[in-house]
């Protein structure tokens, strides 16, 4: 991405998580953000939590909005525990490609390729992707869980 694009959608311009709130991926509605289930099998529960409004850096939060956010954040590693089992979670605040506060909360599982090594945040090809009836199952164990929290 340019320098330019990244500027625009630093300042709020045609950012593409704003705003955040449709879509089937959307799982639940919290505090201080929209969570989104990601289609990955081999990450199997990966969500992303993105923030309500639109701030670059955790930093440019209120101490409430803070505390918050890091609440919601496990709350979701609570919730993906729950109805997943994997073995350890992984927590990434980076934004270098869309620069609005969002937070990936990934399942890590010992037969995922990249065990014992960073996460492939990339979009998955289409043999690792989750069927969508185990996309909308898990989506509904994921939002049962995360309603009765």
């Amino acid at each position: 991405m340019d320098l330019e694009t990244f500027e625009r959608r630093k300042a709020g311009l045609e950012c593409p998580m704003c705003p955040d709130t449709t879509g089937e991926d959307v799982i639940a509605a919290l505090p201080s953000g929209h969570v989104h289930l990601q289609p990955h099998r081999d990450y199997r529960g990966y969500c992303i939590l993105v923030c309500r409004r639109h701030v670059v850096e955790l930093l440019e939060l209120t101490q409430m909005e803070r505390q918050q956010w890091i609440e919601d954040i496990a709350r979701i590693g609570q919730a993906i525990t729950a109805v997943c089992r994997p073995a350890k979670l992984n927590v990434a605040m980076l934004g270098n490609r869309v620069p609005h506060l969002h937070c990936h909360v990934i399942p890590r599982y010992p037969e995922d390729p990249a065990w014992g090594n960073p996460p492939d945040f990339r979009a998955p090809q289409e043999d690792a992707r989750l069927s969508e009836a185990e996309f909308r199952e898990l989506r509904a164990q994921l939002r049962a869980q995360l309603q009765s929290d």
